[in-house]
């Protein structure tokens, strides 16, 4: 073989290779993302709620409003949410909380933050089972790590939201519960 038919060969093999990984990268892009399974908090809309009475605080009664949206390149989801201050709740909560996935790991994770003071706790969950989203987080309560639980339920009708904590005996209890209609 000349050196010009075995350049002509490898060139050809380069740009059949190159042709067959920019195909394959085509191919790759289009396939769903994880982050497409939590195109379900993108939206807007309002909530009803209650939070439970826990210790010397009262439970009382919320209303809100969220707003969802892909930011960041889409790499993740930001959830706002804005209770409304009400005689019942005069301090409400105001939350940011970015959901994105760690291809890694293989879990979705999250960071919220708020109004109540500057701890950050990442939270992690293995994904959708039907149509349930559980996050699950370790933060501190009086100086002790406590587990703490976001359980978020969707359906065609409405979305739910359940706070949980493990208590002393390590029993899941509710610290608050909304339900969110679209808007």
């Amino acid at each position: 073989m000349t050196r010009k038919a075995l350049a002509l060969a490898l060139s050809l093999g380069c740009i059949a290779t190159s042709s067959n990984i920019e195909q394959a990268i085509a191919a790759d892009s289009k396939a769903p993302s994880p982050i497409d399974e939590l195109s379900k908090f993108v939206g807007d809309g309002t909530c009803t709620g209650n939070v439970m009475a826990m210790g010397k605080s009262p439970g009382h009664a919320t209303t809100g409003k969220f707003h969802g949206e892909k930011t960041l390149d889409g790499q993740w989801i930001v959830i706002h949410y804005d209770e409304d201050k009400t005689d019942v709740n005069p301090k409400p909560i105001h939350v940011q909380q970015f959901f994105s996935y760690d291809p890694e790991k293989k879990m979705f994770v999250a960071v919220e933050f708020d109004n109540k003071g500057p701890e950050v706790n990442p939270a992690t969950s293995s994904g959708w089972k039907g149509d349930t989203f559980t996050l699950e987080y370790t933060a501190s309560v009086d100086g002790k790590m406590v587990s703490f639980r976001d359980v978020f339920t969707h359906n065609a009708a409405e979305n739910t939201h359940s706070g949980m904590m493990r208590d002393k005996n390590g029993e899941w209890i509710k610290t608050d519960m909304e339900t969110c209609k679209s808007s």
